[in-house]
């Protein structure tokens, strides 16, 4: 009966440890995705430079990660569609349009920013009046 316990107490000491090593790997894994999100809107900023065909593979892609990570892990969905989300936002504030976007990166940045099709229309239109109301003054 001795020899029982013994087990039963080391067995249950080693869950507990196990358990505290996942809270840990779950934070260290959702700031991954967070950083991964960004890293990939840094790139996805780049797209015009490639072919039609290419962006459009891309962003298929880019799908099917999305729908993976979402069934075999939410939480870090959850993250990494927040971090999306900030970087698409933070580029929309600086973005100065010199540099045109295609309509496929126009139509996912509608998405990850969870906008209508009228206030990304309005949003977009509001950037160029200011920016360029700027610009004239410093002229």
């Amino acid at each position: 009966m001795k020899f029982v316990r013994i087990h039963i107490v080391i067995f249950a000491s080693c869950c507990m440890g196990a358990f505290a090593q996942d809270k840990a790997h779950t934070k260290h894994g959702l700031r991954f995705y967070e950083q991964l999100a960004q890293r990939d809107a840094d790139y996805e900023k780049s797209l015009q430079l490639l072919t039609h065909q290419d962006e459009s593979d891309y962003w298929i892609d880019q799908g099917n990660f999305e729908r993976q990570l979402g069934k075999s892990d939410f939480a870090s969905y959850l993250a990494y569609m927040k971090g999306k989300k900030d970087a698409y936002n933070g580029h929309l504030k600086t973005c100065d349009h010199k540099v045109p976007h295609s309509e496929l990166y126009l139509q996912k940045a509608k998405e990850y920013l969870s906008l209508t099709d009228l206030e990304f229309t309005m949003m977009k239109d509001s950037q160029k009046v200011v920016r360029s109301s700027i610009k004239k003054k410093r002229q």
